[in-house]
């Protein structure tokens, strides 16, 4: 196991332990903030107090594992938010959220070791899926302040978005460490030595079952958020930036396995409905059988 592996999963216990006996419950956090601004800091608990301290443990790291490190522990910290917060919507998905990028990195490091870096955590992923997370965070708050009965009185709505996450987890992730390091978060323009077509287990269901899993994450987080616009909006969108990434993705894969890609193709769809991929003709310089 990778380093950077061991000091993330440290990092993430970590902050589980040492948070662990705090009030973290909304209520309590709200009221740990500082109102009387005359008495900043001393005004916070604590616990708070020492967070610095605890915080610069990590600084005495290697200076390649400090935000690797940092990175986890906020993550662990968002994870034991969420589950002192599991009975309302949001509390569930901070935790589907800080496991989904947690998981993202150590899959990664256990499959793909060698493409392994900061972006693995997709936490820096892009400005429109930071927009995408903040205008359903927006969403889900402006409903809470004028339809409370409606964000809080519907769990089964929510345990159904919890479900749905966790399928899509789980396909994602089963996704990754069968491809092993055929896996790789960017598109690859040129053919490794080492890439091969991988097309059993999961992959005999559905070609893309990595885009697939995401695919129901993204949808089943704003089911559980019970955030109607944003379902539709998350829907539309992903499923266009999907389409896109696996056309040119199947057009890459077509130039590196030629007919055997093509009859994989006609065997297997692509996982997301309406999807189907790059069926083009034979382009040149295609391996052929």
């Amino acid at each position: 196991m990778l380093a950077e592996v061991r000091v993330t999963l440290f990092s993430v216990l970590l902050a589980i332990c040492l948070n662990f006996p705090l009030p973290l419950e909304y209520s309590s956090l709200i009221s740990s903030l500082p109102w009387d601004v005359s008495n900043f800091p001393y005004s916070l608990p604590y616990p708070i107090l020492l967070k610095p301290l605890e915080l610069g443990v990590f600084f005495l790291l290697d200076q390649s594992h400090r935000l690797v490190a940092f990175t986890g522990y906020c993550l662990g910290f968002v994870f034991l938010v969420g589950l002192q917060n599991s009975l309302t919507p949001f509390g569930l998905y901070l935790t589907v959220l800080a496991f989904f990028h947690f998981s993202e990195y150590i899959a990664t490091g256990l499959s793909n070791p060698q493409n392994l870096s900061f972006d693995s955590f997709l936490v820096n992923h892009s400005i429109q899926y930071g927009l995408a997370m903040l205008i359903s965070w927006l969403e889900y708050f402006l409903q809470l302040w004028f339809y409370p009965g409606v964000k809080l009185g519907l769990p089964m709505v929510s345990y159904a978005g919890l479900v749905i996450c966790l399928l899509g987890e789980l396909t994602r992730k089963m996704a990754m460490l069968q491809a092993g390091r055929n896996f790789n978060h960017l598109v690859q323009s040129s053919k490794a030595d080492e890439h091969q077509l991988v097309t059993d287990g999961v992959y005999s269901l559905c070609r893309h079952p990595s885009y697939l899993g995401w695919f129901l994450w993204s949808l089943g987080s704003q089911i559980l958020l019970v955030n109607p616009l944003c379902l539709i909006i998350y829907g539309v969108v992903s499923y266009a930036f999907f389409k896109e990434r696996i056309y040119v993705e199947e057009y890459t894969l077509i130039a590196f396995f030629g007919d055997q890609y093509r009859e994989y193709q006609k065997k297997v769809g692509s996982g997301i409905p309406g999807i189907e991929g790059f069926h083009g003709p034979v382009m040149w310089g295609e391996k052929q059988e």
